[in-house]
């Protein structure tokens, strides 16, 4: 049997389900604390003071500050899917170091480096959604990209319920609140591995012929060869305003 040509909008869909796992470990890395704090505070488990519990929370807004700088430059310079892997590899690795984690100061560092992934989602997953979306249908997929920000933190709060309640009665119960975030990230990192590289991207590396492939995979032919004109064109107008602006 032949295997089954997949239609540009199947495709797509593809590409948006598995991309916006990054914005899913967003909300979820982001809200899953509100239930995890208080258990993770007892004096029987990291004896979070009232300065450190600020420390723990808000470190990761200080991550993603630094991840949405660093996150773009990255994702420019090795490529959007290369980003995403990483990034898959950082929301584990984040995941699972403050799920076993034996100290504040340990969770300090490791909300940190969760902090530099969501930073770097936040940046990098519109970007590779935009620019693998045909014009009319831009809006709605990097909206419902955003919308996977609120659904990860829905479900941080939902599993903290559940959870919670019944499992209440053990104090490290935190520590499998946290340890969901590792299931999305497992998620992404082997689902980015089967979508393409950005079309745009491609082009400003000169790889056309790349590019061209994957924009036949999203668009029908005739028009992924005038798309692809279009990011030569557009990429070429980059590369000018780049060279104007050293020199300046």
């Amino acid at each position: 049997m032949s295997e089954t040509k997949q239609t540009p909008r199947q495709f797509l869909f593809k590409v948006m389900f598995v991309s916006t796992f990054g914005n899913l470990l967003f909300g979820y890395d982001t809200g899953v604390l509100n239930g995890a704090l208080p258990f993770m505070a007892l004096p029987s488990q990291l004896n979070l003071d009232p300065v450190l519990e600020g420390l723990v929370t808000s470190i990761l807004l200080l991550g993603a500050a630094v991840g949405s700088f660093c996150g773009g430059r990255l994702a420019d310079k090795y490529g959007r899917k290369k980003m995403l892997l990483f990034l898959s590899i950082l929301f584990f690795f984040g995941a699972m170091g403050c799920t076993f984690s034996p100290s504040a100061k340990i969770m300090i560092v490791c909300r940190f480096f969760l902090g530099l992934a969501v930073g770097g989602a936040a940046t990098t997953v519109p970007i590779y959604l935009a620019e693998l979306a045909p014009a009319e249908r831009r809006g709605r997929m990097v909206t419902q990209g955003e919308l996977m920000i609120v659904t990860g933190q829905l479900l941080a709060f939902t599993f903290n319920a559940i959870i919670g309640v019944s499992m209440g009665g053990a104090e490290h119960v935190w520590r499998y609140m946290l340890s969901i975030a590792a299931i999305p990230a497992v998620v992404l990192f082997f689902g980015i591995q089967i979508c393409p590289e950005s079309p745009r991207w491609l082009v400003v590396k000169g790889r056309s012929d790349e590019a061209l492939a994957v924009l036949k995979k999203a668009r029908e032919e005739d028009r992924a060869v005038r798309e692809l004109k279009l990011h030569f064109y557009n990429a070429c107008l980059h590369m000018l305003f780049l060279s104007s602006f050293c020199l300046h």
